[in-house]
Parts: structure tokens; C-alpha cells; sequence
């Protein structure tokens, strides 16, 4: 389950300031002006550092090819004090540069609230931690994105994720293909050609339904007023999504009450408690009391060493 590794630690390249051109910038605060933790948001999960994103070293950024409008735009970010800046290879137009922000914003998750959350976790000796901005999960541009990284991390080993995301980014000219682009490219073309196997198939369905309209990826936002039990019942309709694809996709969604329960997580949580075996029912449990952000306690409990103090 590629999306339960740890993101690579970022390559060490020297910026390229005379390339980019300062965007815009954006307060790096919650919806209930909690604090944003940069690094912890860039490392929060594997599936952040797929392409096109790359994190980067010197200093610390995210670095990715965004689809704004009809343009494919080499775009940086960084953190700048108490705010995100957020830097592209082109000057941008007023509606062009609004929509920037409005991805920025998804992939920060700045409309999501965790101050309730954190005041749950201010007498927890085990998560107390957390409460200094952790606990967001790098979101990809679109839902769509999202969806498709997570079902190319489904039952395979991570080299294969790359190696589908790669093709698929490929595809989409050096940013992620649009839902419109997948459908052109058809069954054969992912099955032979980007070696998605079983996938194939469920991603051209996502694909059809998600052009055609049947199917709305951007409405199952937790932001966006979805309910969470619709959410689930919704994406576990979706061929190819199981357990762990819906729980790893809802997180992404901001419902964090499900738990991402996988060949890594399960092994690595047993360490962390110093036991060899444990049901999912009984990991479910000792979570139980984090009710709606139960999963993303579990999450936070496996990844605290992910980055240093």
C-alpha cells in the first residue's frame, strides 16, 4: 500500500529564484486559525511526493506542475513566515492566480478546522505532540488526483505506484491528465502502456463517469458539506476501492474518522505498542475514544518520527 510509506527525503537542489516569479501567498493557519505544521504536511503521507510533486530541499518546498485553466504551470511552494508562498515559471492573469489559490488552499487543506481536535489532545501524553500543527494530509490539486493515486497504490509495491503515476502524468503532458484525457486515451492505453492492470478498467470507469458528469469528485469534500456515511457508501461503489482505498481517500476528503488499516500500518502500530498480533476490531478500539478523528489519531500515533522535533 504505496500511500502508507514514508515520502523519500527531499532531494537537495538549490532553488531557482530568476525562473519563478512570486504568485501570491497565503496565511498558513486552519479554518479555526490553528497552526499549520509545513514539514509535517509535506511528509504527511507517500502519496504527497508522487508525480508531478517533488519535495525539495533548500530550502524545504514542494515543487509540481499545476493545470490552470488551459496552461500547465511550473509552480513552487514554500513557507514564509506565518504564510505559504506560492511562485510560478509565468505571469498570471487576476483569474488565473485566484485559481491557483484555491488549489493551494485544497492541497493545505486550509478550509479544514482540527482546533477542536488539538484541544482534545491537550491532556493526551501520547498526541499532545500533534497540537503544533500536525495532522493534515497533503492533498492532491483535485479529488480526482486523489482518487486515482490511491487506487494505483492498492495491492502493489510502491515502485509500481511511481511507475503508473509517472506514465499517467506522462499522459497529461507533464501534469496530471484530466478525467477528459484518460477517456481519449482508453482501456488499451492504460492497460498496456501505462501497465495499470485491474486497475485499467476502474480507472476508465472513474474517468467516464467523472467527464460525463455522473459522478461529481469535488462534491465529497468534507469542506464542501458532504456527509461522511455518503461519502463512504459513495466511494466504496467505485470499482477497485476497498477498505483501505476508501478509508486512505476519506482522510484525503477530510473525514478522518476511519482507519487506514494495511500491510504497513497494521505491523507498524504492533511495534509501536510492543505487541506481535492484534485484530482490527481491537486497533479499532483503542481509537475509539478520538471518535470523528479517530483514524487520524491512529495516523499521527504511526507517523510522529517522520519528521524531527
Amino acid at each position: 500500500m504505496a500511500c502508507s510509506r514514508r515520502p523519500r527525503q527531499p532531494e537537495c537542489r538549490s532553488a531557482s529564484p530568476t525562473s519563478l516569479s512570486s504568485a501570491i501567498e497565503l496565511p498558513l493557519r486552519g479554518a479555526g486559525d490553528e497552526p499549520i505544521d509545513f514539514a509535517r504536511t509535506l511528509y504527511s503521507h507517500g502519496c504527497a511526493a508522487l508525480a508531478p510533486a517533488t519535495i525539495v530541499a533548500q530550502p524545504l518546498r514542494l515543487t509540481t506542475q499545476l493545470r490552470i485553466g488551459r496552461r500547465i504551470v511550473r509552480t513552487s511552494i514554500v513557507q514564509r513566515g506565518d504564510a505559504l508562498q506560492v511562485a510560478t515559471d509565468a505571469a498570471l492573469a487576476s483569474s488565473a492566480r485566484a485559481e491557483l489559490a484555491k488549489i493551494v488552499a485544497r492541497m493545505f487543506a486550509l478550509d479544514l478546522d482540527l482546533a477542536p481536535f488539538y484541544a482534545m489532545l491537550a491532556d493526551d501524553a501520547s498526541l499532545a505532540w500533534a497540537r503544533c500543527g500536525a495532522g493534515r494530509l497533503l492533498a492532491s490539486p483535485s479529488v480526482f488526483e486523489d482518487l486515482v493515486k490511491t487506487l494505483c497504490s492498492t495491492n502493489c509495491a510502491f515502485s509500481a505506484t511511481q511507475r503508473m503515476v509517472a506514465a499517467l502524468v506522462a499522459l497529461g503532458g507533464g501534469a496530471f491528465p484530466t478525467p477528459q484525457i484518460v477517456v481519449d486515451a482508453g482501456v488499451a492505453y492504460l492497460t498496456d502502456t501505462v501497465r495499470m492492470g485491474y486497475r485499467a478498467r476502474s480507472l476508465y470507469e472513474l474517468a467516464t463517469s467523472t467527464h460525463e458528469g455522473a459522478f461529481a469528485p469535488e462534491s465529497l469534500r468534507a469542506a464542501g458539506g458532504a456527509q461522511e456515511e455518503d461519502v463512504a457508501a459513495r466511494l466504496g461503489s467505485l470499482r477497485g476501492f476497498g477498505p483501505y482505498a476508501v478509508a486512505h481517500a476519506m482522510q484525503l476528503l477530510g473525514f478522518h474518522r476511519p482507519l487506514i488499516l494495511d500491510s504497513w500500518t497494521r505491523p507498524t502500530y504492533m511495534r509501536v505498542i510492543g505487541k506481535r498480533k492484534r485484530s482490527d476490531a481491537a486497533i479499532r478500539r483503542d481509537f475509539h475514544r478520538y471518535g470523528a478523528y479517530a483514524g487520524l489519531a491512529f495516523w499521527l500515533t504511526l507517523t510522529k518520527d517522520w519528521v524531527a522535533d
